[in-house]
């Protein structure tokens, strides 16, 4: 899973989402890095990507995509179901409107800059310059995101990378299919989302103090 649904998985929750957000930057454990919630955060972040990737549609999404995307499947799968979160965000996530979400995140990380990774603070600033989350959407905005990662993995891995093959994979796999597969995914990792034990256990600490 990519950056918007990490965000949208943290309940609102600021600490919860700096977590989530600086999870793929964080190595070692958490709790021994950051406050409660923060390393909770991080550990939500590492459960999502661990629930994607088992997920029978995550499999089948992945396999998909391998004839145009190769090795980075699993990152166009990312990408993607992001995509379809985006352009749909507002059925699939109806309790708040895309544009108020995405204003609340970036203003709460804006926040808790001095306490992310480097790795993390470059992103976030990139991603707000570039109105990403939103972007995420929109096909052209996407490739334009999945070419500047294509620059970055052949610099860092020497390969030719393939992300911007992204839609000719998916509409070859069969996009409407693909889109109707993430909604149902979408439903099942909300239901199963971990964050609502989190934020019940916060709240129950700050119910006693």
């Amino acid at each position: 899973m990519n950056y918007l649904a990490h965000l949208a998985l943290s309940q609102l929750n600021p600490d919860l989402m700096l977590g989530n957000f600086i999870g793929d930057a964080v190595k070692g454990n958490p709790k021994l890095q950051y406050d409660a919630t923060i390393a909770a955060g991080i550990q939500l972040h590492r459960w999502i990507d661990s629930y994607a990737d088992s997920h029978p549609i995550g499999k089948d999404t992945r396999a998909s995509l391998r004839p145009h995307l190769g090795r980075f499947s699993g990152v166009g799968v990312d990408l993607l179901f992001d995509h379809f979160l985006s352009k749909n965000f507002n059925e699939l996530v109806p309790e708040i409107d895309l544009e108020h979400f995405i204003e609340c995140a970036l203003d709460e990380l804006n926040e808790r800059q001095s306490i992310m990774p480097v790795r993390s603070r470059n992103f976030f600033h990139a991603m707000k310059a570039n109105d990403w989350l939103k972007g995420y959407g929109d096909r052209q905005a996407m490739l334009r995101v999945c070419r500047s990662m294509d620059v970055r993995l052949q610099e860092r891995l020497g390969v030719e990378p393939t992300l911007h093959q992204l839609f000719v994979a998916a509409d070859a796999a069969g996009y409407e299919f693909l889109e109707g597969r993430f909604e149902e995914f979408w439903k099942d990792i909300r239901s199963a989302n971990p964050a609502f034990q989190f934020s019940d256990s916060l709240h129950k600490s700050e119910a006693q103090t």
